[in-house]
This record gives structure tokens, sequence and C-alpha cells, in this order.
């Protein structure tokens, strides 16, 4: 999506300057390049933004699924099963986090506003159903 935006903002960069070179009237050409110089301003911002968040995204994934693993098996395992149980509600609270944090990122990746920064990679984890 981020792709198609760039492409669509060049091409009405492109006209507006087109516009602004022919134009006879003073006033409205430079309006318009003021709106063509701020449009590719945003677009640059954008375009960073969106490399940032999409930078070592195999590394997000490789880190998101040690997360799970690490909290699954520690559930499974009972591995904080003891007379205090400070272990297991800790356990829980991060457990709580993950499902949030998972909830949080899956419904924002497809948030028409907000999407294109959030990559698509939520989907394919799953929430921790505690015992």
């Amino acid at each position: 999506m981020l792709l198609w935006l760039t492409i669509i903002v060049t091409v009405v960069l492109i006209v507006l300057v087109a516009i602004c070179n022919n134009s006879n009237n003073f006033g409205l050409s430079c309006m318009i390049e003021f709106l063509a110089i701020v449009m590719s301003i945003v677009l640059f911002i954008m375009s960073i933004i969106g490399l940032c968040m999409n930078a070592g995204i195999e590394g997000e994934i490789a880190k998101y699924d040690a997360r799970y693993d690490s909290l699954v098996y520690q559930l499974e395992n009972d591995i904080y099963d003891n007379d205090n149980d400070l272990g297991k509600r800790e356990l829980y609270s991060d457990i709580q986090a993950w499902n949030e944090d998972l909830a949080w990122y899956k419904a924002n990746q497809d948030d028409f506003w907000i999407g294109v920064f959030i990559p698509n990679i939520y989907d394919q984890f799953e929430f921790i159903e505690l015992k």
C-alpha cells in the first residue's frame, strides 16, 4: 500500500508542477508550488517512517516467535508451580501483555490510516489461552 501511495503522490506532484509552469496566474502558481512542496515533504517523512518500521522485519518475527514459544513452554510445563505462586502471577501478567500487544497490532495493521506503517506479520501469531 505504501508503494501505491508513493506512486500516486509522485504523479500528483508531477501534474501540479506541470500546471504551475504553464499557468499565467501567478497567485495560483505559487499556491500550487507550495502545496507540492508540502506534499513532497510529507511523502518523504512517510517513506522514512515506513522504511524504518519495515526494516529488520525478519528479526522482529524471530523475536516474537521466541517470546511466544517461551511463554507457552512456561505455561504448559508449570515452571512456576510452587507455594507462593509469585512466579505464576508474573507469567500471567506477561501472557496478558502478549495478548494485549498482539490484539493491538492485529487491529492496527488493517487500519486504513495507520496500517501503512505497521507490517502485516501479526496474523501468523496466536493468542495464548490461560488455564
